[in-house]
């Protein structure tokens, strides 16, 4: 079956969480992973890996000795890419990012984080508190990259992250925004918010 069907199905059995009746055209897995400094990143994290397109572009980019954990809800699909991706770390629940990262044996925190959440299908108080978890499992200088179909995300990201570039990819169906957010390199914020 292919990736496409495969991703209807699951968004017809489960539209709240998948949140895309298609997986991401390959523009968009482009423009979700060109900005990392892959030999930099040392733990990697990807939410909603979904039938695991952008998982396949982050796994050949990262380093061999770099540390990839990825969440997919949908229980079929994360079987499926455990079996696929078996040097990655696969986990349910991204709502309990914090807890796993604090797991790692390294004790590191991430230095990006790639999500394909469909946000705007959780509640207010869900989505406030991924985000918020989000930015605290980031290392300073961390990098945040996610891809949303609306700009409900963009007044959190700009208020929280100390740079924010916005970039819409029409090559997708349907088309989707591509939110670049990087975390202030120190405690120190700075003033500068960049808009694209």
């Amino acid at each position: 079956m292919s990736q496409g069907w495969l991703f209807l199905r699951h968004f017809m059995r489960s539209p709240v969480s998948i949140g895309s009746v298609m997986p991401s055209s390959r523009y968009l897995v482009a423009a979700m992973v060109h900005r990392v400094d892959w030999q930099q990143a040392n733990v990697v994290i990807e939410l909603g890996a979904g039938t695991g397109v952008i998982t396949q572009e982050i796994n050949d980019l990262r380093r061999r000795d770099s540390m990839f954990l990825s969440f997919e809800y949908e229980d079929s699909m994360r079987a499926d890419l455990t079996q696929r991706f078996p040097d990655v770390g696969f986990y349910k629940d991204a709502f309990l990012l914090k807890e796993k990262m604090a797991d790692l044996p390294r004790g590191e925190g991430a230095d990006c984080i790639i999500s394909g959440l469909p946000f705007a299908n959780f509640s207010p108080l869900q989505r406030d508190q991924l985000l918020a978890d989000i930015h605290q499992v980031l290392n300073p200088g961390g990098l945040f990259v996610a891809f949303q179909y609306t700009r409900q995300l963009q007044p959190f990201l700009v208020s929280s992250f100390d740079e924010f570039n916005s970039q819409k990819v029409w090559a997708n169906f349907p088309p989707a925004f591509v939110y670049l957010c990087r975390k202030a390199p120190s405690e120190a914020r700075c003033s500068g918010v960049s808009n694209a």
